[in-house]
C-alpha cells in the first residue's frame, strides 16, 4: 500500500513505507489528519519517484552548489545520523520537509513496496580517537559514535530511502590526527554494506577553519558534468569510468592549486566492478542551467587557447577554472610550449655562436640538424651572401679603384653601401671623409642641392660644366637625366596645358580641355606620377572651373619641386574666382618661393600685389625691382610691366623711351596686351619718342584682331579721344575686311564704332 505527495510545482513523486507498527501508525495519523480514507493498493506507477535524490547529512546543501537547479533534483537535508530504529521516521520528517504539500494514500494493512529514484549521499563526519576497544570513533551532526554505531546507523539511513540504486557516498573527513590509515578497514567495513556504486573519501581541514568552500564534485557528478564532451563519451550516462576520472581530477586540481579548503588526500572506493555502470543518468532539461552554461564557456576558452604560443594565458585559464574542459590537453599545450622554449634557448645559443661565421660550413650543418631552425631565414640569407662575397670580390675592388681614382663621392657612397666583399670598405670610408672635408667639395655639394631641389636642369647643366672636383658628378648626371627624361615625356601635355614658360598657352581660355586631358593622361598612363604632366592638368581643372582639383594638382607638383607649381597655386589664391576670398598672403608666400625656383608666374603675382600695395611693406619699387629682373630674362609679361612702370614712373623715374623699349620687346615676344599700351606712347609721343600714327594705328588694329579687350575699348567707347589719322587708319582696315561700308574721313562716330564692335566680335567667335 502507498502513499502519495504532490510538491508546488504538482510534480508527483511516491515515497514507499516499509511493514512495521510504526508505518502503519503514520499512515492512519496521516490519513486521519488529512481527511483521507482508506483506499486499496496503489498502481506500480503510483507508488514509484524516478527523480534522483542527492541527500546532505550534517552536511550544508548551499556550499558550492550552482546559482540555480532545476526541478529533477530532489535534495534532502538531515543534520544527524538516526539510531537504526528511528530512519524511516527522520526520512520521512526530511521528505515532508521538501515539500509544500504531500497527500499520502495508505492502507493499515501494509506497504505498497514503492522506490525513490536514485540515491546520492554527502555527509560530513571527524575521526576521532575511540575509548576502551574502539580504536577510532566518528562524529557527524554533533554526536560521536564508534565505526560499528556508525555502520549499522548508516545502513539503516539508505535502507530507509528504499532507491532504486545506491550510487555514489560523497564522505568529507576532517582527521586533524590523521587516523584514517589505521581506521581505513573499519571504515570501508562501516561503508560498504551501504551498497553505493562509488565512496568518495576526501580528507582535509574543518571547513569551520578554512576560507572558501570545498569542491563541489557531488553537484557537478549529478549535474551530469563528468559525461558530457570533453569529460566523457556524452551518451547521457555518467559511468563509474567518467565519474572517477572527472572526481580524480576536480581534486587533484584543488591541491595543485593550494585550494585553503581542498582535501589533503582522496580515496574512492568501488563497491562494482563494473566501470560501465551508469551512476547519473541525464535528465531531459539540465539540472544546472548555469553550470553548463559555465562548462560551455570554459570548453571554448580552451579551444582558443589551444592554439596559443604563449604560457601565460593557458597557466591563467587552469589556474582560475572551475570545471576545466580540455585540461589534459592545456597541460600537454604547455609542455610542447616548454619544449619549444627550451630548444628555442639552444637555437639561440648555437646561432649567436655561428652568425659572424665567413665559412658557410658550421651554418650548413645547423640547417642540416636543426629542429625548431628558428633561424633557417638568416642562415640561408648568410650562406647566400657568403656565396655572393665570393662571386663579387674581384669586381668590387676594380669598381673601387675606378671611383678612388675619379674621387666620385657619391660614387664611393653607394659602393660602401651597397658592397658585398667589401675588402676595400676602410679605404673607401677614408677617402670619402677627406672629399667631405674638402671646401670645394662642400661648396660643389651645396650648389648641386639647390639645383637639385629647384629641378633645375639648366643649373645642374652649368653645375657639371663649372665644377672643379666634381665628387657628385654621378649624382648630378643622374638628376639631370631624370628631370628630361621626365621633361620629354611630359612634352604633349605641357605644349597643351602647360604655362607659356614650358611651351603652353598663356590664358586659361586657350587650353583645349578635352585634347589636353587626353595628352596629359596619356603622359601619366606611361609615366605614373609624372609631377610635369600632373601640374599641367591642374591647370586644365582650373580652366573648367574645378577649383579645388586645381588646387590639389598644383600642391603635388609643390611636393615634387615643380617651380610652375608654386606660381599656379599663388594665383589660384590671388584670384579664387567668383564667390571666394582672396588670399594674399598665401599668395605671395607661395609666389616667393615660386619666384626664388625661377618660375616667372610666381614673379608677375608678386609684381601685381606689390604694386597695388596688397602686401602691407610692400611697394612699387619692390614690383618693378621684381618685373625688370625677370623681364631681363624674357618674360614678356615681365617685360610690359616693365615698361608700364617707366611709362607712368611707378617705382623708377618716368621714361618714355625706356618704356618703348620693353613695351615692343613685349610686343615682339607675342604678348597681346602690350600692343595697346605701346599704341599709346607713339599716338601722343613722349620724351625721346616722336608722335607716329601710323605706327600706333598698327599696333591697335593688331591687338583688336588678337580680341585685346583694352584696343576694344579704346577704339570703340573712346574712338573720338583718338587722333584723326588713326581713325582714318582704322576705318580702312575695317573697309578692307568688309566690315564698314561708310566713308573713310577720320572722323569718329557711331557707325565706325558699331563697325569695331562687330569686327571683334567675329574675331572672338572665330577663335
Amino acid at each position: 500500500m502507498g502513499r502519495q505527495e504532490t510538491d508546488s510545482d504538482n510534480r508527483t513523486h511516491t515515497i514507499g513505507r516499509r511493514r512495521g507498527r510504526l508505518g502503519g501508525i503514520l499512515a492512519g495519523v496521516l490519513a486521519a489528519a488529512l481527511g483521507l480514507g482508506a483506499a486499496g493498493p496503489a498502481s506500480a506507477q503510483q507508488g514509484q519517484d524516478e527523480a534522483a535524490r542527492l541527500v546532505f547529512l550534517a552536511a550544508a546543501p548551499g556550499e558550492g552548489r550552482p546559482a540555480s537547479a532545476g526541478d529533477d533534483l530532489k535534495v534532502l537535508t538531515l543534520d544527524r545520523l538516526p539510531e537504526a530504529g528511528e530512519a524511516e521516521l527522520q526520512v520521512l520528517a526530511a521528505l515532508l520537509r521538501s515539500n509544500p504539500v504531500s497527500t499520502f494514500v495508505a492502507t493499515p494493512d501494509g506497504p505498497t513496496g514503492a522506490r525513490t529514484g536514485d540515491l546520492h549521499l554527502v555527509l560530513d563526519l571527524a575521526l576521532a580517537k575511540g575509548e576502551a576497544d574502539q580504536a577510532v570513533s566518528v562524529s557527524l551532526g554533533g554526536e560521536t559514535m564508534p565505526l560499528d554505531a556508525f555502520a549499522g546507523r548508516l545502513s539503516s539511513l539508505v535502507s530507509a530511502f528504499n532507491a532504486e540504486a545506491r550510487q555514489m557516498a560523497y564522505l568529507r573527513i576532517d582527521d586533524p590526527e590523521d587516523l584514517l590509515a589505521a581506521a581505513l578497514a573499519d571504515l570501508r567495513g562501516a561503508i560498504e554494506p551501504s551498497g553505493f556504486a562509488m565512496s568518495i573519501l576526501m580528507v582535509g581541514a574543518d571547513p569551520a577553519t578554512c576560507e572558501g568552500p570545498r569542491a563541489p564534485v557531488h553537484y557537478a557528478i549529478i549535474g551530469g558534468i563528468a559525461d558530457s564532451d570533453p569529460f566523457g563519451d556524452g551518451d547521457g550516462d555518467t559511468t563509474i569510468a567518467e565519474a572517477t576520472a572527472y572526481v580524480s581530477a576536480a581534486l587533484q586540481r584543488n591541491v595543485t592549486r593550494q585550494e585553503p579548503c581542498a582535501a589533503r588526500y582522496s580515496l574512492i572506493l568501488r563497491g562494482d566492478d563494473d566501470p560501465a555502470r551508469a551512476v547519473v543518468r541525464a535528465e531531459a532539461t539540465p539540472i544546472f542551467p548555469d553550470m553548463e552554461t559555465a562548462v560551455y564557456q570554459e570548453k571554448f576558452q580552451a579551444l582558443f587557447l589551444m592554439s596559443a604560443d604563449e604560457e601565460g594565458p593557458i597557466r591563467d585559464y587552469l589556474q582560475t577554472c572551475t570545471y576545466c574542459p580540455s585540461e589534459a590537453a592545456l597541460s600537454d599545450r604547455l609542455r610542447e610550449i616548454g619544449e619549444r622554449q627550451l630548444a628555442l634557448r639552444l637555437e639561440t645559443g648555437i646561432w649567436e655562436g655561428i652568425r659572424d661565421d665567413t665559412d658557410p660550413g658550421r651554418i650548413t650543418v645547423y640547417l642540416e640538424n636543426c629542429k625548431l631552425c628558428a633561424f633557417r631565414d638568416e642562415a640561408e640569407a648568410l650562406i647566400a651572401r657568403l656565396e655572393q662575397i665570393d662571386a663579387t670580390r674581384d669586381a668590387e675592388a676594380e669598381a673601387f679603384r675606378s671611383l678612388a681614382a675619379a674621387r666620385d663621392l657619391t660614387g664611393l657612397r653607394g659602393w660602401i653601401a651597397d658592397c658585398v666583399a667589401c675588402l676595400q670598405r676602410e679605404e673607401a670610408a677614408a677617402l670619402v671623409s677627406e672629399l667631405e672635408a674638402d671646401t670645394r667639395v662642400q661648396a660643389e655639394a651645396a650648389a648641386l642641392d639647390e639645383a637639385v631641389t629647384q629641378r633645375n636642369a639648366e643649373l645642374i647643366e652649368a653645375w657639371l660644366q663649372e665644377c672643379e672636383v666634381c665628387a657628385a658628378k654621378g649624382e648630378a648626371e643622374a638628376a639631370l637625366a631624370g628631370l628630361q627624361e621626365q621633361a620629354v615625356a611630359a612634352t604633349a601635355c605641357l605644349t597643351a596645358a602647360g604655362l607659356p614658360q614650358q611651351g603652353g598657352p598663356r590664358l586659361l581660355s586657350e587650353i583645349n580641355q578635352m585634347a589636353a586631358r587626353a595628352l596629359c593622361g596619356s603622359v601619366l598612363a606611361a609615366h605614373p606620377g609624372n609631377p610635369l604632366a600632373i601640374t599641367a592638368l591642374g591647370r586644365v581643372e582650373q580652366a573648367a572651373g574645378n577649383m579645388d582639383e586645381a588646387r590639389a594638382a598644383y600642391e603635388a607638383g609643390i611636393e615634387a619641386g615643380i617651380a610652375a607649381a608654386y606660381g599656379l597655386a599663388a594665383h589660384s589664391l590671388y584670384a579664387p574666382g567668383d564667390g571666394n576670398v582672396a588670399d594674399y598672403t598665401g599668395a605671395e608666400q607661395l609666389a616667393r618661393e615660386g619666384h626664388a625656383r625661377g618660375d616667372w608666374l610666381s614673379g608677375e603675382v608678386l609684381t601685381v600685389l606689390y604694386s597695388r600695395e596688397l602686401i602691407e611693406g610692400q611697394g612699387a619699387d619692390d614690383a618693378f625691382a621684381i618685373a625688370l629682373r625677370d623681364a631681363e630674362s624674357g618674360n614678356s609679361v615681365a617685360q610690359f610691366f616693365t615698361g608700364y612702370f617707366y611709362r607712368i614712373g611707378a617705382g623708377v623715374p618716368q621714361s618714355d623711351s625706356d618704356a618703348v623699349a620693353w613695351l615692343t620687346q613685349s610686343v615682339d615676344q607675342g604678348y597681346v596686351h602690350a600692343n595697346s599700351f605701346l599704341a599709346e606712347i607713339f599716338e601722343e609721343g613722349g620724351e625721346g619718342v616722336p608722335q607716329d600714327t601710323e605706327r600706333a594705328a598698327e599696333l591697335y588694329w593688331a591687338a583688336l584682331s588678337a580680341g585685346d579687350p583694352t584696343a576694344l575699348d579704346r577704339l570703340a567707347n573712346q574712338i573720338n579721344d583718338r587722333p584723326s589719322a588713326i581713325i582714318g587708319a582704322i576705318q580702312t582696315r575695317l573697309r578692307d575686311v568688309g566690315a564698314f561700308s561708310g566713308r573713310v574721313d577720320g572722323i569718329g562716330g557711331n557707325n565706325t564704332a558699331s563697325a569695331i564692335r562687330v569686327y571683334a566680335n567675329s574675331v572672338q567667335t572665330a577663335n
